[in-house]
């Protein structure tokens, strides 16, 4: 298996520990370069995995593992620890806090102990999944057997089992009176829950190169024995109820689900053709961890919380060529990323923005479409003549900024600030959820300059 590790927005590690984005240093054939770059414009509807050119390839913002053929690929974030390194540790924290991350935001239920332990075990972040997954699974097996549920069949048998289904009896067995079509429910162990966690145990061993992984998932396999593997949709694990208040039956059944997710239609063809992704957007991952963070702690805040909260950019409209007179239209839907209302004060808009922001770059690394876009939140969601406080929130780089800019020509500003996201969060979450509450009262004390201005 060739292993290479990629970071977000920069290119791999080379075989000296350097990281580049040189082709000609990527340990691929020149047909798996072009098959990867088929699946970079492919998973994603209008993302890319990797810019790739014609002598240098870099990541985007999507971190995980894409598999191919005996090729296995991962994407770690950069700004969750921002130093390269080879070094296990260091890689195993940068694990950590992309588990947590997803954990907390409910993208993944792995629970803080699989979260914890595997992180520190694996130094991949497929191998650290598939090792939360392969040693649930071989626990509820243990434990609780292979799940028997009743499953629905129909058979053409000998005698009446169930009830007798009419329609189908009587065009089958017109001419043979000793059949009897019938449609029953038979409590078995070859239901679609088990035929799923066999399924996608079977086709982790494809990826895993683990030998204490390998050894779980072929347990898992061995204890199925009587289950026929069967890829089932996600949605069709909904109605697996049996131990769901169990938080790691739970953590098991999102495991599953999010596998089940990504291996369809990809496992089929020919062996290079067979392609596994995992894959997150770590814009979104940023923008749902500030969220989840504001909201689980909004009462200690003392502010109440909103995502994605809409409004029109335009109310009216007229007609130039007919009356010119104003008429009620809506038009333009924009969404805020964060919407903040403290206890006492006024409305504070968080825009999050994962990028790098750096003093030693022009405008701080702050784009004109980053300070145009923020602006237009706090004109559109003025109410009763008054404007909310807005920032834009960047993850801490190399540089802490904390900063606030008036405009030009008139009392309005704007904020730009950064926080750590490389520190440890799951025993950290006390000081990030400080650091937010910096960032809410400074937007309460630009209501204050502004009404005084």
């Amino acid at each position: 298996m060739k292993r290479i590790q990629f970071y977000e927005y920069s290119g791999f590690l080379g075989q000296n520990g350097e990281v580049t984005s040189s082709i000609a240093q990527l340990s691929l054939r020149p047909q798996e370069v072009q098959f990867l770059k088929t699946i970079s414009e492919s998973v994603f509807r209008g993302k890319r995995i990797f810019d790739i050119g014609a002598t240098e390839i870099r990541a985007t913002s999507l971190v995980g593992v894409v598999a191919f053929g005996n090729v296995q690929i991962e994407i770690l974030p950069k700004l969750i620890k921002f130093e390269h390194d080879s070094d296990k540790k260091l890689r195993a924290s940068i694990l950590k806090n992309l588990m947590f991350m997803l954990s907390y935001t409910n993208c993944v239920e792995t629970a803080d102990a699989g979260v914890g332990n595997l992180s520190e075990k694996s130094d991949s972040f497929i191998e650290a999944y598939i090792g939360i997954f392969a040693s649930r699974l071989l626990s509820h097996l243990i434990r609780f057997g292979t799940p028997k549920d009743y499953v629905s069949k129909e058979e053409n048998l000998s005698v009446i089992r169930g009830r007798i289904a009419f329609s189908k009896h009587s065009s089958l067995n017109c001419f043979d009176q000793s059949k009897v079509f019938c449609a029953f429910s038979e409590f078995s162990e070859n239901n679609p829950l088990s035929q799923a966690f066999k399924y996608v145990a079977q086709n982790l061993l494809k990826f895993t190169s683990s030998p204490d992984n390998s050894n779980t998932l072929n347990r898992c396999v061995g204890m199925l024995d009587g289950v026929v593997a069967k890829y089932i949709s996600p949605s069709e694990l909904t109605r697996a109820v049996v131990g769901k208040k169990n938080p790691n039956f739970v953590a098991l059944i999102s495991l599953l689900k999010m596998f089940l997710a990504k291996m369809r239609p990809e496992f089929g063809g020919t062996p290079e053709q067979k392609v596994f992704t995992l894959l997150f957007d770590m814009n979104e991952l940023f923008e749902d961890f500030i969220f989840q963070s504001l909201k689980r702690h909004s009462t200690l805040l003392e502010i109440e919380v909103t995502a994605q909260k809409k409004r029109r950019l335009v109310s009216e409209e007229r007609d130039l060529a007919g009356s010119r007179s104003w008429s009620p239209k809506k038009l333009f839907d924009t969404f805020t990323d964060i919407s903040i209302k403290p206890k006492i004060g006024k409305e504070f808009i968080i825009d999050t923005k994962y990028k790098v922001i750096s003093n030693e770059k022009s405008h701080y690394g702050i784009s004109n479409q980053d300070a145009y876009q923020i602006l237009a939140y706090r004109q559109i969601h003025k109410q009763n003549g008054e404007e909310p406080s807005v920032a834009l929130l960047y993850p801490l780089g190399e540089t802490a900024l904390q900063k606030e800019f008036r405009i030009t020509g008139s009392n309005s500003t704007f904020s730009a600030w950064t926080i750590d996201v490389s520190r440890d969060l799951k025993s950290s979450m006390n000081s990030f959820i400080e650091d937010l509450r910096v960032l809410i009262a400074h937007g309460t004390e630009v209501f204050e300059k502004d009404e005084a201005a």
